[in-house]
């Protein structure tokens, strides 16, 4: 599944709520009531961040991938990007400050 990184004061859904589970501690993860579609991931060790499908925009097309992580849960068949940055694991390395900003993103939707 693929995710943008957003600044956390960034960030807001355009129309309607969330719904919310708390999946393990310390991590809250929304999704679509009406018909279960992840939406966001959010970690309080990354209090100032929140991860967004990126199927869930508008025009997730604008949103094109920049790196590939947790590659050690990769399955077998899926193939890699030899362009793109690669993790075997996580990478929040400066993930809010480099983060598109909302505000930017919806105007990139316009």
């Amino acid at each position: 599944m693929a995710w943008i990184t957003v600044a956390r004061v960034d960030f807001a859904f355009a129309r309607g709520d969330a719904s919310a589970c708390a999946s393990s501690p310390g991590v809250l993860r929304r999704f679509c009531g009406a018909c279960g579609s992840p939406l966001t991931y959010e970690n309080v060790a990354h209090p100032t961040s929140v991860d967004v499908t990126t199927a869930s925009l508008d025009d997730p097309g604008r949103f094109a991938p920049t790196i590939e992580l947790w590659l050690e849960q990769k399955v077998a068949w899926q193939a890699l990007d030899p362009r793109l940055a690669h993790h075997s694991r996580g990478s929040n390395e400066g993930a809010a400050e480099d983060a598109p900003r909302v505000d930017q993103a919806q105007s990139m939707r316009e």
